[in-house]
């Protein structure tokens, strides 16, 4: 799996969950970050909305999830486990 993260230094719910995704997303997936102000180019690419953070899961080339705002480690480990089966 690959995980695209769009996150921004001003955004207090982005902090808060990168400690869930380090603490929920397995090991072994393909982490990508983006900064929301500074890389404009990949906002617009990914679709990325006003609403942070926002995370696409990708399963080879093909979108399986986009999460976007701020959850619990529950509701991550739950929508970990919806795509890992």
């Amino acid at each position: 799996m690959k995980v695209v993260r769009f996150t921004a230094m001003w955004c207090m719910s982005c902090l808060v969950m990168k400690r869930v995704w380090e603490k929920t997303l397995p090991a072994d997936w393909e982490i990508v970050d983006y900064d929301y102000d500074d890389d404009q180019e990949q906002v617009e690419k990914y679709g990325v909305g006003k609403i942070l953070p926002e995370v696409i899961i990708y399963s080879g080339e093909k979108e399986i999830k986009r999460i976007v705002g701020e959850h619990s480690k529950k509701e991550m480990i739950n929508i970990v486990k919806e795509i890992t089966g």
